[in-house]
């Protein structure tokens, strides 16, 4: 028989998954392991033993979430949407009637929490790369809301919607939002208002900040021309790095070409290149 994962309630607004124990007999987990073995080596065979498990188990969020990955690095980008669709809705399915999502607590910390909240992450991901921003603005919210501590960056990628939808005034909302928050994201995003505000002053004052999150950004934005940095896709990105540059500049080309943005970082020239190390 199916065995649906069950969401309790722990608190006054506080719930968790319990995930049936059949998710995590040696057998499955066996197979899942394999599978996200093979993620981005050997794709098709990770397709082929997600399938598996789901077919066996058709509540095993994370199948559907890694499916998901498997087909869009496949470049299946329809079968890569379908899937975390539905991935997203077999968790919603698992919630009771008293359960309001917009309301409720499902932290990150608890792991049996995690397959769900992926599966908010993945779906986001897929409506931001079909460029239905305002439909990933309210995953992101509900991940916001879910899980206030945001370890998966859902506040990240909701910036970037922000700025493709050119909802700049909820931009600065969210940045205001999060006034510890040192993230290249976040102290570019308030240079980047600050510009397009017409704010140069602001925008100086604000340039210290940014350049102690990534020093190498202002020297991406003025490029001529802009490729990846040895070793992109081999290594990690890390806070701070070329390739965090470079990456930032891809998921922000459309802001970083404005003329303002680059006439910007071209005049401050004499002082970001003294700070770059």
């Amino acid at each position: 028989m199916t065995q649906k994962p069950r969401v309790i309630q722990i608190d006054t607004n506080e719930w968790a998954f319990v995930q049936p124990a059949v998710l995590s007999s040696e057998e499955t987990f066996l197979q899942y392991t394999s599978a996200l073995n093979m993620l981005d080596t050997n794709d098709p065979f990770a397709e082929m033993m997600l399938k598996a498990i789901i077919k066996e188990h058709p509540f095993h969020l994370d199948a559907y979430n890694y499916l998901s990955v498997a087909f869009r690095n496949q470049e299946k980008v329809f079968e890569s949407y379908l899937v975390a669709e539905k991935g997203y809705r077999i968790g919603k399915e698992c919630f009771p009637e008293d359960f309001q999502i917009n309301e409720a607590i499902l932290p990150y910390v608890n792991s049996d929490n995690r397959p769900f909240l992926r599966a908010c992450h993945i779906w986001g991901l897929e409506l931001q790369f079909n460029e239905e921003f305002d439909r990933a603005i309210e995953i992101y919210d509900q991940m916001l809301q879910l899980n206030p501590l945001d370890n998966q960056g859902a506040r990240h990628l909701k910036l970037e919607c922000l700025f493709m939808l050119k909802s700049f005034a909820a931009a600065k909302e969210l940045l205001e939002s999060y006034p510890s928050e040192f993230s290249i994201e976040f102290t570019y995003g308030k240079v980047f208002l600050a510009l397009i505000d017409g704010d140069q002053k602001s925008a100086e004052l604000l340039l210290g900040d940014a350049m102690a999150s990534n020093a190498y950004l202002p020297a991406e934005i003025i490029k001529k021309r802009h490729t990846p940095p040895s070793g992109f896709l081999e290594e990690e990105i890390l806070a701070g790095s070329r390739h965090e540059a470079y990456e930032y500049w891809v998921d922000y080309a459309e802001i970083c070409i404005q003329p303002a943005v680059i006439e910007f970082f071209e005049r401050t020239k004499p002082v970001w290149s003294k700070k770059k190390k």
